[in-house]
């Protein structure tokens, strides 16, 4: 353990029988990053990700998709190494090296085999530090990320889920699409890139996450080292939403089908009652037994997939219902949704129904444990975001609590205003 450290834990789980036990302990390094570690006996793979608590939502307007760029730049080289060097010790390795950015968090990670811990830790430490930024570089991931907007304008779902979110939150950041707009990507310039990564990829803001075939103290000396200039920064400060939604958006698009995205402002993640409206999402329109699947696919036909689901933020929330259709029938394809809506927001999910999703979210979250890189976003979204790791029986004990009337009270609060709609296709 290194100088500087504090370190909670071991904490021994494991949910039921037959489950992999393991041992996840975290570390508080001075002036560095937080480091979180699941050890899991037998793992063949160690994944190991960085999560920065910086995203969208902490962008001006001027630089929107900042967070985006940088998190592409990253990948093109540092001072030691270049972007095809990294890319063939990761390919020699045989494992993987992605990013992913959100509205409140941008996450890195690298899974490779069992023996890849150091090299996994030394070359996130490289990228998120000590970034070329070259300028020739930002030219190149400007184009790629202006073709990421064609593709994205380009797919009707995606654009119906943007105008939803604009019209969800008016006039605020987590209204605004992650990447950016071709005009703000256009005049992002390497200055303001580099003064982004050089005031947030810093230590207030980094948790180290790493699952499978972890050594949890050498760990922490490679992270301590590897991090060792990333110290002395500041967390964001963030405003909540102001404006109450908009009644929605339309565009009229000629495409094949017509896409349809409902939105409701909802609970923010913080929030205690936030596992009972998961659960009720759930039923409404989360698996192929939700309410919705059984009444717009199973029973009419009306469109390939349907599904509901909570977006959870430090300050607020929403609930989204997301399909698509034939022209001809976006009618009966809005008629049938809003009816499923309005009736579970006045009668509720029954017993049987809540036992349903109860077991499923158990299922699901045991069926994780089987991966490395499952368990590492698990202590990566836990740690950063709520500033712990759940233990999975504390998990499991919170969601076999929850009440019916609990779960029947939150739906109603949440889906009875009327929604948001945004609508994209032929005779939007």
């Amino acid at each position: 353990m290194t100088d500087g450290a504090r370190t909670t834990g071991p904490n021994v789980s494991a949910v039921d029988a037959g489950q992999p036990a393991s041992t996840v302990e975290t570390t508080f390094v001075d002036d560095g990053p937080t480091v979180v570690s699941e050890h899991w006996a037998g793992a063949h793979s160690v994944s190991v990700g960085v999560w920065v608590g910086v995203g969208s939502r902490d962008e001006p307007d001027w630089a929107s998709g900042a967070s985006h760029f940088l998190e592409h730049l990253l990948f093109k080289g540092t001072e030691r190494r270049s972007a095809r060097a990294i890319a063939e010790l990761v390919d020699a390795s045989g494992g993987e090296m992605n990013a992913a950015t959100g509205k409140e968090f941008t996450a890195f990670y690298a899974r490779l085999p069992a023996d890849g811990q150091d090299l996994a830790v030394d070359l996130l430490g490289d990228v998120l530090c000590d970034p070329a930024l070259r300028p020739e570089d930002v030219e190149t991931e400007r184009r790629v990320i202006l073709e990421e907007l064609n593709l994205q304008e380009d797919d009707p779902g995606d654009v119906a889920a943007t105008l939803l979110e604009e019209a969800l939150f008016p006039g605020h950041a987590l209204g605004r699409e992650v990447l950016g707009t071709r005009e703000t990507v256009e005049a992002l310039d390497r200055r303001s890139i580099a003064a982004f990564h050089d005031r947030w990829y810093r230590a207030p803001n980094l948790v180290l996450a790493a699952a499978g075939a972890v050594d949890h103290g050498r760990l922490v000396e490679r992270v301590a080292a590897a991090f060792a200039d990333r110290g002395g920064g500041e967390a964001p400060v963030r405003t909540p939403p102001d404006r109450l939604p908009t009644e929605g958006r339309t565009l009229r698009r000629p495409t094949e089908a017509v896409h349809v995205a409902w939105g409701w402002r909802s609970l923010d993640r913080h929030d205690p009652r936030r596992r009972a409206l998961a659960l009720g999402t759930h039923v409404l329109g989360g698996g192929l037994s939700s309410r919705l699947f059984q009444a717009v696919r199973e029973d009419r036909g009306l469109a390939y997939s349907v599904f509901a689901g909570p977006h959870l933020y430090g300050d607020a929330g929403a609930l989204t219902v997301h399909a698509a259709t034939d022209p001809d029938r976006a009618g009966e394809l809005r008629r049938v949704v809003e009816t499923e809506v309005a009736e579970v927001a006045a009668d509720g999910i029954t017993a049987d129904e809540l036992e349903i999703a109860r077991r499923g979210f158990e299922g699901a979250r045991l069926l994780g444990l089987e991966d490395s890189g499952s368990r590492m976003t698990r202590l990566g979204n836990g740690q950063s975001l709520y500033g712990r790791v759940e233990p999975l029986e504390e998990f499991v004990e919170r969601l076999r609590a929850i009440r019916l009337d609990e779960v029947n009270a939150v739906l109603a609060e949440v889906l009875a205003p009327d929604a948001t709609v945004a609508v994209v296709g032929p005779g939007a």
